[in-house]
């Protein structure tokens, strides 16, 4: 069995940053989908901690729902160490490669995993939300619960509580399956079917994905859209043995006379010895310069995908690169803002000089707060908390993002 993976996440169309995250590890045949969920970026904290907490967990040897239980901590013990993070969580979708034809899926929240198979699509993963729970109970239609005002609040979520259950899936997978993880933003945008029609489009799992998350967002892109697609595909031909070689091998078979040395002339000897000498170098440079390659090339993605905001003279400015260069790789400007060093108070400033290095999505967030925060000057600040509702022994969180100033 052969794996060809791809992903595609997006903003949406209505929310101004996005709190989703994705993990495709080839390496260690790990691909997860995080929600996050929480004001002032918290969720993005959370579902990035979340994921770099299961892929740290599973290159240790551990299993993957006690990778997830492991994640669970991870975002419990972060929101404890910064108030500006209480009530943060995430859900958490995971598949794993395990042997030669056996997928293990760890579940909490409502993200999903589908599995298409001989043209059909069937959802594997039962969703950890109030109007679940309703369809199950069969006091909601499938119908019903597609448009309910309460699809949003979920039951079980990562970071919420110091422990988690995890839901587990075995599945024996099959060459030609199509697995599909996503977060709610593509599931409540689109129906089943059609996530079946539009995947079938394309063969290549990355463009299958970006076909996905555009669709969602021609249906409205009501929340962030993250889609990793998972190929099962035919392991390739093993190459036959060599029959001459088989036979040299068997101890049953009479030994074959050792034929005379080849007597050669000194100069076909010497060039024959040039070239084993050649060859054994190639041997030992080859995969220096790939690894040289691979870390350039890491570098090189490193520096043009990390953002940071800063100020150029008075002006505050968004880079693309790394503050003080890497290697090389200077810091280029990506967006010049109307925002001036002049007209910030010093929280401001000092706000902008502790930022950090991150996405461009965080980067325009800081600058997006900023230009709130400068423009309003009368207007009441209200925060929405995080909505918690409690059934019998069950956690329960609306997912939303709080905002700040405003409508």
């Amino acid at each position: 069995m052969r794996i060809d993976a791809g992903a595609s996440s997006d903003v949406g169309q209505l929310r101004t940053g996005n709190e989703d995250s994705f993990l495709v590890d080839d390496r260690l045949a790990l691909y997860a989908v995080a929600d996050g969920m929480g004001g002032h970026q918290a969720g993005e904290v959370a579902s990035a901690v979340a994921l770099e907490a299961l892929r740290a967990a599973v290159a240790s040897g551990q299993a993957i729902d006690a990778a997830i239980v492991r994640a669970n901590s991870a975002v419990f013990e972060k929101a404890a160490t910064d108030r500006g993070l209480t009530g943060m969580g995430t859900t958490l979708t995971a598949v794993i490669v395990i042997g030669e034809s056996t997928l293990l899926i760890g579940h909490v929240g409502d993200s999903r995993a589908y599995r298409i198979r001989d043209g059909a699509i069937e959802q594997l993963t039962d969703d950890h939300s109030l109007v679940e729970e309703l369809v199950r109970e069969g006091r909601l239609s499938p119908e019903e619960a597609e448009v309910h005002p309460q699809r949003s609040i979920i039951t079980r979520a990562l970071g919420i509580d110091p422990q988690v259950e995890v839901d587990l899936y075995t599945l024996e997978a099959r060459t030609g399956d199509r697995i599909l993880i996503c977060s709610d933003g593509l599931s409540n945008m689109i129906r089943d079917a059609d996530m079946l029609r539009i995947a079938a489009l394309e063969s290549d799992p990355r463009l299958a994905a970006d076909r996905l998350v555009d669709a969602a967002n021609e249906a409205g892109g009501e929340d962030n859209i993250t889609v990793v697609l998972v190929d099962v595909l035919e392991a390739p031909p093993t190459a036959a043995p060599d029959p001459e070689a088989l036979a040299a091998a068997s101890p049953s078979r009479t030994p074959v006379p050792t034929p005379a040395p080849e007597v050669a002339v000194p100069a076909a000897r010497e060039r024959r010895s040039r070239l084993r000498t050649l060859g054994g170098a190639l041997l030992y440079v080859l995969p220096v310069l790939v690894i040289v390659g691979m870390g350039i090339g890491a570098v090189d993605y490193y520096a043009h995908h990390t953002y940071f905001v800063a100020f150029n003279g008075d002006q505050v400015v968004v880079y693309r690169g790394v503050p003080g260069g890497i290697l090389g790789w200077q810091p280029t400007v990506e967006t010049t803002t109307e925002l001036r060093k002049s007209a910030l108070s010093p929280a401001a400033i000092d706000q902008i000089k502790r930022s950090g290095k991150g996405s461009l999505a965080r980067a325009t967030q800081i600058v997006a707060n900023l230009t709130l925060s400068t423009t309003t000057t009368t207007a009441p600040t209200t925060t929405l908390p995080t909505t918690t509702t409690t059934r019998p022994r069950t956690t329960t969180t609306r997912k939303s993002t709080a905002t700040t100033g405003g409508p």
